[in-house]
Formats: structure tokens, sequence, C-alpha cells
């Protein structure tokens, strides 16, 4: 997943703040970003921590707008009605997009949300998403095109792309059912399935024991003690299934760190905060541009 920059904006503070907010993002996060020169306004672009290309707007806008249907379907309009002035002329030039395998999402407006109206989401504007993501990281650009599940889905695929762990994998496992009742009450069966029930992101079974890995998005607090809950839950409907001598590692992984967050420095309070559980140990791994690092000690 990328970022693109199709230039140069019409508005010299705005193309400014543009490669500012990408130059950002890049150094905080390490998202890629890139830009894409369709009309170059403002001569050649000295410092910029992704790639530059210049090509006509006719033939970037063939290549990544042109009958679209997935853009189309993430911005609620064609791509002909959003980025061809009249119909006829091409005009995508202060856009920012959204790149996955193909462009997924692109700002529908130039600038800022000045002058636009109530009605226009700020983040729809180019400078407001790249604020957004600024702030953000990949969980404001991923909302732009995944729901909660496709989300949560990119951080246990990235933990696993990364082999942290080398064993078998099992995804989506369904755990507790041995707790479930023989014969339940007549159209009872789903709710109680519901209750006793959990699934687990992932189980990779090892020679020295079964990894339970449970993901979250951002490493903060929140997040942390959600996470840490369930997959204690988790464990303990998993042996229940398998049988309570069996040998399980506990990992919870974030794939989003804030970027003003030293990892050094946390392992020793994060021990601690495990430790809170009378259960086993919990590892915590934390992610950084797809590498994964461990903070707990």
């Amino acid at each position: 997943m990328k970022l693109r920059y199709y230039a140069d904006a019409p508005n010299y503070d705005d193309h400014e703040q543009i490669i500012d907010l990408l130059y950002t993002i890049s150094d905080k996060y390490g998202i890629t970003v890139e830009i894409e020169r369709v009309n170059n306004r403002y001569g050649s672009i000295q410092v910029f921590p992704g790639d530059i290309r210049e090509n006509s707007p006719e033939d970037v806008y063939d290549r990544d707008f042109h009958y679209n249907r997935t853009l189309g379907s993430n911005i609620d309009e064609s791509p002909s009605q959003a980025f061809k002035a009249s119909g006829r002329h091409v005009d995508i030039d202060g856009y920012v997009g959204i790149i996955d395998d193909g462009l997924v999402w692109a700002t529908t407006n130039r600038g800022d949300q000045i002058g636009y109206g109530p009605d226009v989401d700020p983040t729809d504007t180019t400078l407001g998403f790249l604020d957004q993501a600024a702030n953000h990281g990949l969980e404001a650009i991923e909302e732009k095109y995944m729901d909660e599940d496709e989300r949560e889905r990119t951080v246990i695929e990235q933990f696993l792309t990364a082999d942290v762990v080398d064993g078998t994998v099992h995804r989506d496992v369904v755990v507790g059912t041995s707790q479930l009742p023989d014969s339940p009450a007549h159209g009872v069966d789903s709710s109680v399935g519901e209750i006793v029930t959990r699934t687990v992101d992932a189980i990779i079974e090892t020679d020295e024991s079964d990894w339970i890995v449970q993901t979250a998005k951002t490493f903060e607090a929140s997040a942390f003690d959600t996470a840490l809950g369930q997959i204690l839950v988790r464990d303990r409907l998993y042996r229940f299934d398998t049988g309570t001598n069996t040998d399980t590692t506990l990992a919870i992984v974030f794939n989003t760190v804030p970027w003003e967050l030293d990892i050094d420095a946390v392992p020793a309070t994060v021990d601690q905060l495990t430790a809170i559980s009378d259960g086993p140990d919990v590892r915590v791994f934390a992610g950084r541009d797809r590498e994964f690092k461990e903070v707990t000690e």
C-alpha cells in the first residue's frame, strides 16, 4: 500500500503542504509515498522520500482512473464524474490516491475544507486527508477503503508474512466448542454458540507449543487491555478443547505504533501489565512498516 500525489496542485501553497505532509507520513510511519507529476507547474522537487515520475494526465487517467470500479465504489461516484471536467477534460492534478494493487481511493476535493461547506468530509479533501494520515498513520488510510474486518485481517496477514514464528498456521479458529451443551434447547443453538465460543485470529502449531495469536491495530492502552482480556479467554477455551495440559504461547500483535513511542522503553512496563493475570506469559509484538519487534522481555 502507498500514497500517490498527482502533482502539481494548482495552488502553490497547497503543493508545498502536500509534499511536507507526505514527507511526514513517510518519516513517521514508514508508509511509501510517491509523486506522479501530470502538470509540472513549479519546477524540480529537491527533496522527497519517494519516487517522482512525469507523465501526461491523459496517460495517467487511462492507467489509474478509467473504468476503475473499485475507485468508483469507494468514492461513491464514477471516476469520469469526479475527475473529468465537463465529462471531457482530465482534471486530476492536486489530488492524492491510495494505491493497493491499483488505485482504490482518492481525494475528491483539492486543498482543505475551507470554501466547500459543512457537507464535505474534511478527509475527502487532499490536505484534510493527509493531515489525518499524518496524525493517525495506517489506520486513517485503511479506513478509506477497508471495512473493520478487513483492517483487522491485515494485521495477522502482515505478521504471518513476516515469518516471526515458524510453524503450521490455522486461521480464524473457533475455540470453546467443547463447552457447548450436547442438546441445547430448541432455537437457541446459535445464541449459545455466540456466548460460549470465540474465534482466534491464528493458531500456529510449533514443536514446542501452540501459539495463540490475537491482533489489534494501534499499540495503545485501551487496545492493549482489550486484546489481553481476549487472548486469556481464548487460551482457556483452546485448552478446554485440546486438553488442559496443552502447552500454549500467547501473542498479542499490533501493526501500528504511535510515531512518538520509543519501543525500547516499554518492555518492563508491558511485562508488568501482562503479569496481571495468573495465567501463562503473554508476548507482545509491535510492527512498523511490516516488520515486527517483540516488546516483552
